[in-house]
């Protein structure tokens, strides 16, 4: 049981580098969406004159797409910046993948570009699993809510 009357714990800075991050791609994918949006006529008459298999439905989707990445970022954001346990556990799952598709990466590919983008997900993926689950200061933020 928490006190209610405890001094409140100040957010990580590491957590609010994740969150800022996060807003930070959320308001990307926003961006990347409007730009489809915006150029769609030109990129469809593009991609059909290059005989692209991309079609208008194709592109749509990827529309969608964007748009609900948009919206959970955005949401996943907000979640660890408030200091929500079920989205610190729902990012941890996510690295957690990532790193698994990483240590594939690098066992599987033995190419530079694989190799380099593997072992910058393997940073990431323990820089962001440190900072929600491997301080005493996060462990305590995100208890406190």
């Amino acid at each position: 049981m928490t006190n209610q009357y405890a001094a409140p714990v100040r957010r990580p800075g590491a957590v609010t580098f994740i969150g800022a991050i996060l807003y930070i791609q959320a308001f990307m994918a926003v961006v990347a969406l409007l730009t489809m949006l915006i150029w769609r006529g030109s990129v469809l008459d593009y991609l059909e004159k290059e005989g692209s298999p991309i079609s208008g439905a194709a592109y749509n989707g990827t529309l969608i797409a964007e748009g609900i990445m948009a919206i959970l970022l955005f949401f996943v954001a907000t979640g660890i910046m408030r200091g929500n346990r079920g989205v610190r556990f729902l990012v941890a799952i996510v690295q957690g993948i990532s790193m698994a598709a990483a240590i594939y990466g690098l066992t599987a590919h033995h190419v530079g570009g694989y190799v380099y983008r593997s072992v910058f997900s393997l940073f990431v993926g323990v820089f962001v699993l440190w900072a929600l689950y491997g301080n005493r200061e996060s462990d305590e933020y995100f208890h406190q809510h």
